[in-house]
């Protein structure tokens, strides 16, 4: 394959985790934001802010529609997640999806293979994945056995999600969707 000195992206979401990409993407040299979506006007206008060249989208599906873009990072609320890593996959971009990839084992696999039907890069964020850590607590649970047999796990999220917030009056339908 050849390598290229510039690729241009397009963020679908501009939420919180999809900020904190865009601050990283945004220092490399050859990165061009060149496209932010997201159903909530004024995310979408705060990302405009830090990206004035970028076009704005509320429909992920007018972003994909952009023939610039050569990949997109995916930040959704997680159940959109697959949905919109297989469309974009199916408009030619290349796919950063934050994770979860999926709520199930059928929807993994569709993702997958769209990324083989249109021969398309599809990466999953895995924050620490790398850390050597990592493979340090993996060794203390299963191969030194330190806890024993592990009964019960509790798993808790820490932080608030906000409402996108109220409107006064409904968002307009695309005439596409029926």
């Amino acid at each position: 394959s050849m390598a290229i000195d510039e690729i241009s992206i397009g963020f679908i979401s501009c939420g919180g985790r999809a900020n904190e990409h865009m601050g990283q993407f945004g220092k490399f040299d050859g990165v061009n934001v060149v496209g932010l979506c997201d159903p909530d006007e004024s995310r979408v206008g705060k990302a405009l802010q830090r990206f004035p060249k970028a076009g704005g989208y509320a429909d992920l599906r007018r972003l994909l529609d952009n023939e610039s873009i050569d990949a997109v990072v995916v930040a959704t609320t997680n159940h959109w997640h697959c949905l919109a890593a297989i469309w974009a996959m199916e408009a030619g971009k290349d796919v950063y999806v934050e994770k979860p990839l999926s709520h199930s084992q059928w929807e993994g696999r569709q993702t997958v293979a769209a990324a083989r039907k249109y021969n398309r890069i599809c990466q999953v964020g895995t924050q620490q994945r790398s850390d050597p850590m990592q493979q340090q607590i993996k060794d203390f649970l299963h191969k030194d056995k330190a806890l024993g047999a592990i009964q019960t796990a509790r798993v808790n999220r820490y932080g608030v999600r906000g409402p996108i917030g109220k409107r006064d009056t409904p968002l307009e339908i695309d005439k596409s969707v029926d």
